[in-house]
């Protein structure tokens, strides 16, 4: 077990524990439980296991470390990137000879009266990372994944901004798996050079390339029960897919934000819940904490997180990340989490 990951693990033991309280605010979250020979054997058994975060409970901690401890490289694709702390994380690290690379989410916040990534641009930049916005090709890339000494990923729900480790639900995965750690690279690659790659590893979920099938077999897959997070609840063929398995029996809970920022006021997620609800979808809205997770869990066997929203631009024409688990540690904890959130 590589020297990064034991980190990792012992940090996540330390977290997990952390939550095992009484306050009534936390989700209950299974204690990770570590092999007698950690730290000794060449290869634990559970050395590739992936480890989960959940925000906001467990903040900025196994993302610093893993910063911290970046021996070569740490290359970083981010929709939003203003948080202070993983800031300047990123430059120590470049101040220690690490190559820092970072594509960030520019073409989207033309709009916008100020491009929220242009601060941290300009103090990575100056202190030698190297920085470039995202490619055209794709309309937003709204992608949050790092890779470390190509051996470690963390792949994000949440954007690297202070609000999103006290204020909503998000998730991570930290995977150590040699391929999907492999592709990941790879694809940061290819659209660091702005050329194209076809992704084909079983577990990682690509938008725009795989993420649309991906997602509806997962949901399909589904035979009793299906537990999912979503920040929209806009695409037509996926909500007909929750539709369709809550019809041949499958107890279908989804929990979507409250979009109460439109111009009008409105909840845009309102109408489709109703919808929902109306065709058998157990579907509620939650305020807080605010819904920014995307997840999908089917019958308590495997699940997805990523970046993905429900929404076509999201499926078919953003540059997305998210990865399919089967770990029963992470399961339990996601069940355990949902569990908690749900506001019936």
């Amino acid at each position: 077990m590589n020297k990064r990951l034991a980190t990792v693990f012992f940090l996540a033991f330390a977290v997990a524990s952390a939550h095992a309280t009484d306050d009534p605010w936390l989700p209950k979250v299974p204690v990770l439980t570590l092999p007698a020979d950690f730290g000794t054997a060449p290869a634990a058994k559970n050395s590739n296991a992936p480890v989960l975060l959940t925000q906001p409970t467990d903040g900025r901690t196994l993302i610093l470390d893993l910063i911290n401890h970046a021996q070569s490289s740490i290359n970083l694709t981010i929709y939003e990137l203003e948080d202070n702390q993983i800031i300047e994380a990123l430059t120590a690290a470049a101040g220690r000879g690490v190559n820092v690379r970072v594509i960030y989410n520019h073409n989207s916040f033309l709009h916008r009266p100020k491009d929220p990534n242009a601060e941290a641009v300009a103090k990575l930049n100056a202190a030698g990372v190297k920085t470039k916005p995202a490619s055209s090709r794709f309309r937003i890339t709204h992608q949050k994944t790092f890779t470390f000494d190509d051996s470690t990923a963390v792949i994000m729900t949440f954007n690297l901004a202070p609000n999103y480790f006290t204020g909503t639900r998000d998730f991570g995965v930290v995977t150590a798996d040699p391929a999907e750690v492999a592709e990941i690279f790879q694809v940061f690659e290819a659209d660091w050079n702005d050329t194209t790659l076809s992704p084909s590893n079983p577990n990682l979920v690509w938008s725009p390339d795989n993420s649309r099938a991906k997602l509806l077999t997962l949901i399909n897959s589904a035979s009793k029960t299906l537990e999912v997070y979503g920040q929209e609840a806009e695409d037509k063929e996926c909500m007909q897919a929750l539709i369709d398995a809550a019809q041949r029996g499958v107890v279908v809970r989804f929990i979507t934000a409250v979009l109460d920022d439109t111009a009008n006021g409105e909840d845009k997620n309102a109408k489709e819940r109703e919808y929902l609800n109306a065709h058998h979808v157990q579907a509620e809205g939650l305020k807080s904490p605010y819904i920014h997770a995307k997840m999908i869990l089917a019958d308590d066997r495997r699940a997805f997180l990523g970046s993905e929203n429900f929404s076509y631009t999201s499926l078919n024409e953003n540059r997305e990340l998210g990865i399919l688990v089967d770990d029963p540690n992470i399961l339990s904890s996601l069940k355990s989490t949902f569990d908690s959130d749900w506001p019936r």
